[in-house]
Parts: structure tokens; C-alpha cells; sequence
């Protein structure tokens, strides 16, 4: 694993003359601020790990810059599995595939683009297997209202990912 004192120099050095350019390089392909940082984080992370290897190279910046585009491709893999999936559970009002995603996952792709509410509300119905009545009761609201709530949060998931 090799983190001796200079590897750890090494990467703190790496940090300061690579974050800014690995991070606008990453939120211009994500065009997430949150998602950019967390490739970023993720790809200096692999670097710890992997001390060794990349300072054994000529050019541990190009090996960097690779590991940063790798962790990007690999998430943009997950984020493109994840928005056909739930096109296609929405289209046909089934999500019950979601549920080999955990919930951090699910929060972290897709939280952000309904009401923090309704998104829960959706959740429960959703990946929870709960019926109307029941989710209706967990909120306080009418069956009716709970249907309402759920069709409106799924069309707007359906519009938010097809403008992906």
C-alpha cells in the first residue's frame, strides 16, 4: 500500500495543483456540483490506495486524471442504469426493480429532483410496497391526495430524466 510520510506529501501536493482542474473537468461532464466533488473525492481516494502504483509512473497526474475519468464513466454507467429503470417502472407503474438499489442511492440520484416530501411519499409506495391507504395514513392525508401526490411526483421525475 506504500503511505509512507513522502507518498502522503506526494498526494497533498497532487491535491492542491490538481482539485480545481479534476473538478471543473468533472462537473463539466456530470453538470453536478455535488456528483463532480464526490469523483473527484472518489478518484483521490483510489490514489491513497494506490500510492504506489501511481507514483511509480512517469506521469502520476495523467494517472490521476485516467482514475478521475474512469470513476466518472463508472457513475455515469450507474446514473444511466438507474434513469432506465425508472423510466421504464415509471411508464409502466412499476418500480419494484428499484429495490436492488439501496436507498442512499436512490436519494442520492434522485432526491434532489422531486419534493422532499412527495419523494418519500413515492418511496414508500414504491420501493416500500406500501398500498395508498397505508402511505395516506403514514402522511395524514387522503387516499385521494396520496394518489395525486404520487402521479405528480412521478411526472416529474419522468420530465426532469428525459431532460438528462
Amino acid at each position: 500500500m506504500g503511505n509512507s510520510i513522502s507518498d502522503e506529501e506526494q498526494i497533498e501536493t497532487l491535491y492542491h495543483e490538481m482539485y480545481g482542474q479534476m473538478f471543473a473537468y468533472a462537473f463539466c461532464i456530470l453538470r453536478d456540483r455535488g456528483w463532480a466533488e464526490e469523483a473527484v473525492q472518489a478518484a483521490f481516494c483510489i490514489l491513497c490506495v494506490k500510492a504506489d502504483e501511481a507514483f511509480g509512473r512517469e506521469n502520476p497526474k495523467g494517472w490521476l486524471m485516467r482514475v478521475l475519468q474512469n470513476v466518472i464513466r463508472n457513475r455515469n454507467r450507474q446514473r444511466a442504469a438507474m434513469n432506465r429503470l425508472i423510466m421504464s417502472s415509471l411508464q409502466v407503474d412499476k418500480l419494484e426493480e428499484m429495490l436492488v438499489y439501496d436507498e442512499e442511492n436512490v436519494d442520492l440520484l434522485y432526491g434532489e429532483l422531486a419534493a422532499r416530501t412527495d419523494f418519500q411519499l413515492l418511496k414508500r409506495v414504491v420501493l416500500d410496497g406500501y398500498t395508498m391507504l397505508e402511505a395516506a395514513e403514514e402522511y395524514g392525508i387522503t387516499v385521494e391526495a396520496c394518489k395525486k401526490r404520487v402521479q405528480r411526483v412521478k411526472k416529474l421525475l419522468r420530465e426532469k430524466l428525459l431532460n438528462c
